[in-house]
């Protein structure tokens, strides 16, 4: 409903509107009657049938206005332009503790934190149009309270007019009232502010201990406690626990159980269940065993609320009402539960990263026991694992040590982009990949052999482990070997050519010794070029076993 006032003109000192003036609405001023009547009604009236019938909308009688802003239960006050209250209605003058004299005139910010400290309210409803938020109200006792105000500009019949509507609720008292034990809101809130608690592992106890004392104060228990099972659910231990200063506290102690006659209680925890002790019977069970639970406890209601963890059982989580205070209502028990929940999540989180840091110190260890760098790296190329032998080469090469968390082209910048691609490839076709490089680092070439191996997260190419190895100096070696059995080769093939070119000269003496007429001579010259062709049978002997040596030692060296 949009209310059409029209502007007054300010006295003199700017706080009180004289009557007669030109307006459809004639607020709280100075010669406004102390039993409600206003000065000039019966004329306003007119005026505003009158501009009614003038621009086709009907306005509001000022008596009329009046009335519905007086019995109005949030407070209301209306400003001029100039931020200057005009009008107050019973609700914000109770609500701030102010007769109406004192109010008129002043500067409508005066009944809240402004001008640095707090939002210029005001300014942001002239220029927007509207504002609404909380902000810290003063009363006049200089006591403070949270106020939740709606300002908005209200326009006149004329294009200059322009007021100030203020609408404001005292939002303290039903804090109060959401924050008292037991009311759902507060215990809501609680469950709300629990999740950013549990962000740090390691402050996992505090956390608890403070949820604990929190979620029961909300919910009006007088104890809320932390169980566990052990392993082979024989004990049953209290490890963290809030309780009011008249209960005795049950922290640190441990309840034997047997598996032949477990308690009802913990037969229902243990398959899952939530336990409601309230002396009512449920599901054909005696009242007696509840009464005589809650008698050995000592209250009137027990909420046992089961803690999963990896989908098993591990405890429970209870909350313990007085005698002669109220149940546990439906709502209650689905937001604690959820509650535990938080606190079952948070611990699981742990566990998890207990278990992942123990096995990435397994890993790290039989890592740094291997010689060949190892690094292991994420799709983006980001380095989560090095081993010594890495951090020792990087020291070698003059390169910075601390390598983990940086990109893999950052901590090693020498490397070509076929290596890129050869990642690419990987993560791509999801194959392990061998192969060798050689890698100029200032004026030294170092040559690498690498294996690339892909490590799957369910499905896909989370992860490669890299194997490298310095093989500088093998490729040496290799390259020594390798000119050595070609010059072996060279040799041989040598030695068989000279074994020809000197049975060519013997075949030539033994001819020339045919045709000597002294048969002693031409005897003793055939006996001395039998003697060098059989040296020469047994060097060709040798050399056959040479060959087939030499190509053992090229195939299996």
């Amino acid at each position: 409903m949009i209310i059409r006032v029209r502007t007054q003109k300010a006295a003199g000192d700017g706080s009180a509107l004289q009557p007669g003036d030109d307006t459809s609405m004639v607020p709280y001023t100075a010669n406004r009657s102390l039993n409600g009547e206003l000065s000039g009604q019966h004329d306003d009236d007119l005026d505003c049938r009158e501009r009614a019938n003038a621009v086709g909308s009907p306005e509001i009688p000022a008596t009329v206005l009046r009335q519905v802003v007086e019995t109005s239960l949030a407070g209301t006050c209306i400003a001029d332009r100039e931020g200057r209250i005009v009008f107050a209605n019973a609700s914000l003058l109770a609500m701030w503790g102010y007769d109406l004299q004192d109010v008129i005139g002043q500067p409508v910010d005066f009944l809240w934190l402004a001008g640095g400290e707090g939002p210029d309210c005001i300014g942001c409803a002239l220029s927007a149009g509207q504002w609404s938020g909380t902000v810290t109200a003063r009363r006049r006792d200089s006591s403070l309270f949270g106020a939740r105000l709606s300002v908005n500009t209200v326009p006149g019949p004329r294009a200059a007019d322009l007021w100030l509507l203020v609408s404001c609720m005292d939002v303290t008292a039903q804090r109060k009232a959401e924050d008292a034990p037991g009311h759902p809101r507060s215990l809501a809130r609680t469950v709300a502010s629990m999740p950013a608690r549990f962000v740090d592992p390691a402050g996992l106890d505090p956390a608890i201990d403070t949820s604990l004392e929190d979620l029961g104060r909300a919910c009006g228990a007088c104890r809320a406690s932390f169980s566990l099972f052990n392993d082979a659910r024989t004990l049953v231990g209290t490890t963290h626990e809030w309780c009011r200063p008249e209960r005795e506290s049950r922290r640190g102690e441990f309840q034997t159980l047997f598996a032949r006659d477990l308690p009802w209680w913990v037969v229902r925890i243990l398959e899952g269940e939530t336990v409601l002790v309230d002396g009512t019977s449920r599901e054909g069970r005696p009242r007696r065993e509840e009464r005589e639970f809650l008698k050995r406890h000592g209250v009137a209601a027990t909420l046992l609320i089961p803690l999963h963890l990896q989908r098993a059982v591990v405890g429970f989580v209870g909350f313990d009402r007085s005698t002669g205070g109220p149940g546990f209502a439906d709502e209650d028990v689905a937001l604690l539960s959820a509650a535990v929940q938080i606190i079952a999540s948070a611990l699981d989180r742990k566990q998890s990263e207990y278990v992942f840091r123990e096995s990435e110190d397994l890993y790290q260890v039989v890592l740094d026991a291997i010689t060949d760098t190892v690094t292991v790296v994420d799709t983006d190329l980001t380095l989560l694992l090095a081993n010594d032998a890495f951090v020792a080469w990087c020291e070698e090469l003059g390169l910075a040590t601390d390598v983990v968390g940086k990109n893999l082209f950052v901590a090693l910048p020498f490397l070509p982009p076929a290596a890129r691609q050869q990642y690419e490839r990987v993560i791509r076709t999801g194959r392990p990949l061998t192969s060798e490089r050689a890698l100029r680092f200032d004026d030294r070439i170092v040559v690498i052999r690498e294996m690339l191996i892909p490590i799957f997260e369910q499905g896909n190419v989370g992860r490669i482990i890299t194997v490298s190895r310095d093989i500088t100096a093998q490729r040496e070696v290799e390259d020594l070997k390798s000119k050595a059995y070609s010059q072996v080769e060279r040799n041989m093939e040598q030695f068989a050519l000279l074994a020809d070119h000197i049975r060519n000269p013997l075949q030539a003496i033994m001819g020339r010794a045919e045709l000597i007429d002294d048969a002693a001579t031409t005897e003793k010259i055939r006996q001395q070029v039998q003697r060098i062709n059989g040296i020469i049978d047994q060097l060709d002997e040798r050399w056959a076993e040479s060959r087939k040596l030499s190509m053992f030692w090229r195939k299996y060296s």
